[in-house]
């Protein structure tokens, strides 16, 4: 192979894995904000790695256009030729393994399928290879008299590159986390004056969660409320003649998958009269037979874990009674991702 082919094909090389791979990390970059949850060290990562791939393309081919200089002998320092072929490589073969997997179960439609879609991770792959080569048949020594700035930024370059990979490794070891939170709403619709004492949410050892009511406001219609103690627990008391609305929410900090799913299950709300599969019974005061209820508690760890108890327009006799509140289990990406969104158009 001549030099002038050689340094050829590592230029190529080294435009080519870099835009390639510039585009890819952008393409993680965006999954990471895309999705619900927050990685850690995520504005790390977001600045290490494109400023690492840009850098250390450029720093490269600044030594390979010094090199092309000389044509009488080819040489390509051993730092630009490793990184500009393990760039290549990396680049192409990350879609490697479903090709494989496709092969091993005789998928041929989806073999061909994926190879066309793929061609360009697969032409990074060739272009490693043939990088590989003409640097290890090639003279490894650095150009005499290039600009110490030169190898000096190539050296940092390499150095921010390696820095966010390792942070990413990190990043997506330790997992997700998510910005959990928690919402109380309860809705009542009577036209005289009434009294309620209805459940309150509570954590596992059966305990008000505090820190959710302080922020509980009479957001429509007028009332006055107050924490009791009943025959059957912990209630919310709440005196209305126009019906009303009450609200809150309350963020509830950072956390990990399985802490998440942890805290979730954590919380219920009190007055449980028994437990029946799905549906839960609690018990319920009205002073009077004409009184409508819409109660809610959710919590959300905004990794796409929702559990909510939920009561859906209840009418309410006068008395102590019981109804059926029903639970809701969610357990999926799309659902996580609607409730952020949700919150944040909702401000």
């Amino acid at each position: 192979m001549k030099n002038k082919t050689r340094l050829k094909i590592l230029k190529l090389s080294c435009a080519y894995g870099g835009v390639l791979s510039l585009i890819l990390v952008g393409l993680y970059v965006f999954s990471l904000v895309a999705f619900p949850g927050t990685v850690r060290y995520m504005s790390c990562q977001i600045i290490l790695l494109p400023a690492g791939i840009v850098s250390v393309t450029v720093f490269s081919y600044m030594q390979l256009r010094y090199a092309s200089e000389n044509p009488e002998e080819f040489t390509c320092p051993i730092l630009p030729g490793t990184l500009i072929t393990t760039i290549c490589l990396a680049s192409g073969m990350i879609f490697i393994y479903p090709l494989l997997l496709c092969i091993s179960r005789g998928d041929m439609f989806s073999v061909v399928t994926r190879f066309l879609y793929f061609i360009p991770e697969y032409i990074s792959l060739v272009l490693g290879i043939l990088s590989a080569y003409a640097v290890l048949h090639g003279n490894r020594r650095p150009p005499e008299n290039i600009p110490p700035w030169k190898v000096r930024g190539l050296q940092l370059s390499t150095v921010i590159l390696a820095a966010g990979i390792v942070v990413s490794g990190i990043s997506l070891s330790s997992g997700s986390i998510g910005d959990t939170w928690m919402m109380y709403e309860l809705t009542i619709d009577t036209s005289e004056e009434t009294t309620l004492f209805v459940p309150l949410p509570v954590d596992e050892s059966g305990n008000v969660t505090m820190g959710l009511i302080d922020e509980l406001e009479v957001i429509e219609g007028d009332a006055t409320w107050d924490i009791v103690d009943t025959d059957h627990g912990k209630a919310l008391e709440v005196r209305t003649s126009t019906g009303c609305v009450l609200s809150a929410q309350q963020e509830c900090g950072e956390k990990g998958g399985d802490e998440g799913r942890k805290w979730v299950y954590s919380h219920n709300i009190s007055m449980l009269s028994g437990v029946d599969r799905a549906d839960y019974e609690a018990w319920f005061f009205s002073s009077n037979a004409n009184t409508t209820i819409y109660l809610e508690l959710s919590m959300d760890t905004d990794l796409g874990v929702v559990l909510s108890y939920r009561c859906d327009d209840t009418p309410l006799g006068e008395g102590w009674q019981t109804h059926s509140c029903d639970t809701t289990h969610l357990s999926c990406v799309c659902v996580g991702q609607y409730n952020s969104k949700q919150r944040a158009a909702d401000g």
